[in-house]
């Protein structure tokens, strides 16, 4: 997937660039109203790993393998 085509679709979905170099911000990406098949804040996570904030992170609770299939889910719904 091409990390700059999703962060442009995410751009026009939420009309919010406000964070880093263009991200929507996490209020903005949670009035998303998508159709996906996990809760909207598996997305954020994801989209947060994708965009390095969480390269420190402990990723304890959370299944980073599903990572890919989240945001292929969620580029493609946008």
């Amino acid at each position: 997937m091409d990390v700059d085509k999703l962060q442009n679709k995410l751009e026009v979905e939420t009309m919010c660039t406000i964070q880093h170099t263009g991200w929507p911000c996490n209020s903005c990406f949670h009035s998303m109203n998508l159709k996906l098949k996990e809760d909207i804040h598996k997305y954020w996570e994801a989209v947060l790993d994708i965009r390095g904030d969480y390269n420190d992170y402990d990723w304890e609770d959370t299944d980073i393998t599903k990572f890919p299939k989240l945001l292929k889910e969620l580029y493609n719904a946008l």
